[in-house]
């Protein structure tokens, strides 16, 4: 039977990192549980994607406690913004589902727990009974307009301690990773 490779999971893994000869931080955890795969490569694309996967859960997760903290999850709170960058604040359900790149059924759902809180509401297309809009109520609107005066300086304070360079270095690492995944990996 083989065994699931268990990497150390930590609270707080930040002083566990060390910088390697050209200063580049790595987990030395990490690259021990990588290198005793055996693996015939190099560990380097693997180690990457674990830091990868390790900033993204991170970022997830400091993302849903700040729209906690706005009564919100980020999945609801992304339906908001969508519809609120929306001509007249409304857009097709199903049209919600495709730029938000979830299935129908979980828009559903999330539109049923935004409704239910009176953020936004279902208006019927009046020349085909099939198609439901999903559209920002007033309570809706000024959710949003607050949430926004926030975002600014939170997300700002997110990336404090980082150079422009570093920024820029970053941002073209991240869009280069998605231009170059196959399409059928999330790729463009």
């Amino acid at each position: 039977m083989v065994q699931p490779l268990r990497l150390r999971h930590r609270a707080n893994v930040s002083d566990a990192f060390e910088a390697d000869r050209h200063g580049r931080l790595f987990d030395p955890a990490v690259r021990e549980s990588f290198a005793k795969l055996g693996a015939a490569t190099t560990v380097e694309p693997l180690e990457t994607l674990a830091a990868l996967r390790l900033a993204a859960n991170r970022v997830h997760a400091a993302m849903e406690r700040w729209t906690e903290a706005h009564g919100l999850s980020e999945s609801r709170l992304r339906v908001l913004m969508t519809l609120y960058r929306s001509p007249q604040h409304r857009l097709p359900l199903g049209e919600l589902a495709e730029l938000l790149g979830v299935v129908p059924r979980t828009m559903t759902d999330v539109v049923d727990v935004l409704e239910r809180d009176g953020l936004i509401r279902r208006t019927p297309v009046p020349n085909d009974r099939r198609s439901v809009h999903a559209k920002l109520t007033p309570a809706g609107l000024d959710r949003v307009e607050s949430i926004r005066r926030d975002t600014v300086a939170k997300q700002s304070d997110f990336f404090a301690s980082f150079k422009r360079e570093e920024l820029a270095d970053l941002r073209h690492l991240c869009l280069l990773l998605v231009q170059r995944m196959p399409r059928n990996q999330g790729g463009s």
